[in-house]
């Protein structure tokens, strides 16, 4: 990964291929592969199905040793990717099952994969994380110096953002605002946000850790002897068979405590790798270790092990090399690498311990995985770089020849340099990512994105800054910085920051506070573009629809005040036939027949980015500038994140090659996550 501006490790490839379920004497080795990517473990509980089965089935027992009875093959799973136990809370109206959903967590991302009835999985999908911070930017001959492909650091390999909590509902399982079908992984935009519990154990503990460490019970009493880190995020689970009087669990990632209503029942000291393995003391994400039928199960580096609740004595442990781990239904999954080896309750050991084995069968070889190119290939090769990225360098030739990752310089210092590759044989078909820094000379720079296939053929591009994309007319991308590149079975996700906004400042060097997630869906050959999502000061905004926009306007236009009333502020309304100027003009001037007149078309609408301080002046990203400064009634409340839109008149023609093309007239609306249409300035030239 290199120091890029703006930019963390964005994710490796995640892969999905199909195999064969065999039977406990021969287990099969499952292949697929998943996106490799730089993370810490986040956890969870888990949903799990025991008590009387009228088919006879065997019961699962917690309290004995798993033997093992499969390993699933993730052969483009990196070491630093973690399996884990993050809850799917049940609505009421999911059934008394629930299907089995791997969840992997990475640096910005999680995979979700759901395993059929025969270990196969039926579908994988990506779900990004929120509330990331894309850094600090990096100096320009960072960016495109030959070291730019260096692995970060220790310190730079974080968790970035906050794993989406998810829950089934239904048919669906609802991450944030995106609903992922059961049936086959379909993902669309869910009307509102799931209301989950990002740690449903944690939520039933009535224990509380002052900011002392001191942890206090349910009736306010001190447990004498047990303090924990007060800079650790504390971490609670209760088992199903603990109620008012408990038992608790409680970790801050250094010490393993089991209190009751009254005392502590145990103490340990935790191993150091119990933390990451475990997903222990980080206030984002939900430990993997679970409590059922009286018995802890929890993870270090070297295993799981199963604990007695109430006396904290050892009952069972598997010993394996171990990055993540989960407990499904009768199932424990552990994860080391490219593999996710398979326990079953159902199926006891004789033994107290037991070793896995990796191998399991190697009789039976995982599926071949497509060959791509290797990165060094690739910062090696000669490419077509994406069309806008070639025009702003003056690119000459077909292709490009890079080496080490950068092209030769042009006229001006003009180079192009490879920043981060990402692979992916999850996708429909074999695919690679390529983030391109396009540096033309002089101090600007910014980011494309070539999608190629196997043999690193240009399959498509993605430059939103480009004169031709669609992308450039919702906000001002010039000088964007592609954070992270996400490949999931047919979806691809591109974190994109350094957007300019409202409040953000006109010089180059400036700082630039916006991000986007731009989402697509692959269809007909090619990615189509799915979902257009912005960050701005912490809040999520989309850029209404301009169809949306007209609507407005013509029932505006047409005195239909109540629809139009639904989509404007009082304000708006109030003062859309106030007399503008001469009072004796007949018709008299006001907003509502100058700039909302019957036949005016909404011809674009964008994030608002920078606007003159002095004048507010201001040019939309389609290259044509507003006649009258940014505003009207109501322009003193614009705020990073409001949208603005610019209308066209009847009859009126908007060129933005001619110089002389101006909009007379525009709105601003206020920026919200639905995308939904509330004009708060109504403003016109005139004259």
């Amino acid at each position: 990964m290199s120091d890029h501006p703006n930019s963390y490790e964005s994710q490796p490839p995640s892969s999905e291929q199909g195999a064969t379920k065999k039977s406990k004497s021969k287990p099969v080795l499952l292949g697929i592969a998943a996106v490799a990517v730089v993370a810490l473990i986040a956890g969870g509980s888990f949903a799990f199905f025991s008590g009387y089965n009228p088919f006879g089935d065997p019961e699962p027992d917690y309290a004995q040793t798993p033997s093992q009875s499969d390993v699933m093959d993730f052969s483009g799973l990196s070491a630093d990717m973690r399996l884990n136990g993050a809850p799917l809370t049940a609505s009421a109206e999911a059934g008394e099952t629930s299907p089995e959903i791997l969840r992997f967590i990475g640096s910005t991302t999680s995979i979700l994969t759901q395993v059929g009835d025969d270990e196969k999985p039926a579908w994988t999908v990506s779900i990004p994380h929120q509330d990331i911070d894309t850094g600090e930017t990096a100096p320009l001959d960072e960016a495109l110096g030959p070291d730019a492909s260096d692995d970060t650091s220790d310190d730079e390999e974080k968790l970035a953002g906050t794993p989406t909590a998810c829950r089934v509902s239904g048919e669906a399982v609802q991450c944030g605002d995106r609903a992922v079908a059961l049936s086959d992984g379909s993902m669309t935009t869910a009307e509102s946000k799931a209301d989950v519990d990002p740690d449903p154990a944690s939520s039933r503990v009535p224990l509380d850790i002052d900011d002392e460490g001191a942890v206090t019970g349910p009736d306010d009493q001190t447990y004498d002897g047990l303090n924990l880190g007060p800079e650790a995020h504390v971490s609670m689970i209760a088992g199903p068979q603990a109620g008012e009087t408990g038992p608790w669990v409680v970790s801050d990632g250094h010490t393993l405590a089991a209190v009751d209503s009254d005392s502590v029942l145990w103490t340990q000291d935790l191993d150091p790798s119990a933390a990451e393995v475990t997903g222990l003391g980080d206030k984002r994400v939900t430990p993997s270790w679970t409590a059922v039928d009286g018995v802890l199960i929890i993870g270090t580096s070297g295993g799981v092990k199963g604990l007695d609740v109430s006396t904290g004595d050892q009952l069972w442990a598997v010993s394996a090399p171990t990055d993540g781990f989960a407990v499904t239904g009768s199932q424990l999954r552990i994860q080391h690498e490219g593999a996710v080896s398979s326990f079953d309750f159902t199926d006891s050991s004789d033994d107290e311990s037991v070793t896995a084995d990796k191998g399991f069968d190697e009789s039976i070889s995982a599926l071949p995985a497509p060959k791509l190119p290797s990165e060094d290939d690739i910062r090696n090769a000669k490419l077509e770089v994406p069309p806008a990225c070639a025009d702003l360098t003056m690119a000459e030739g077909a292709k490009q020849a890079f080496a080490d990752g950068k092209t030769a310089e042009g006229d001006y210092g003009s180079s192009i340099a490879i920043n981060d590759v990402t692979t992916s044989v999850a996708t429909p078909k074999p695919m690679v990512a390529i983030d391109f820094v396009c540096y033309p000379g002089g101090n600007w720079v910014t980011d494309s994105v070539g999608v190629y296939d196997q043999k690193l053929n240009l399959v498509t591009s993605i430059e939103p800054w480009s004169e031709d994309s669609d992308f450039q007319q919702l906000a001002d991308f010039n000088r964007s910085i592609v954070s992270a590149i996400d490949l999931t079975g047919p979806y691809m996700t591109a974190t994109v920051s350094n957007i300019a906004v409202y409040g953000d400042e006109e010089y180059n060097a400036a700082e630039r506070t916006g991000e986007v997630e731009l989402r697509f869906a692959w269809a007909k050959g090619g990615y189509e573009p799915q979902d257009v999502l912005f960050t701005v000061g912490g809040e999520t905004v989309r850029v209404p629809e301009v169809e949306e926009v007209q609507k407005f306007v013509d029932a505006a236009a047409k005195g239909d005040d109540d629809t139009a009333g639904a989509m404007a502020t009082d304000e708006v309304m109030r003062d859309l036939d106030t007399v503008i100027g001469d009072a004796s003009a007949n018709p008299p001037l006001t907003y509502r027949n100058l700039a909302l007149q019957d036949g005016t078309e909404v011809d674009t609408c964008e994030l608002i980015g920078v606007v003159d301080e002095e004048y507010g002046d201001y040019t939309m990203s389609n290259g044509v500038g507003l006649m009258e400064g940014i505003g009207g009634f109501g322009a003193d409340s614009i705020k990073a994140g409001d949208v603005i839109c610019g209308l066209k008149g009847p009859g009126e023609t908007i060129d933005p090659d001619e110089e002389g093309s101006w909009y007379a007239a525009h709105l601003l609306l206020k920026g919200n996550e639905a995308g939904a249409v509330k004009v708060y300035s109504v403003s016109s030239y005139t004259g």
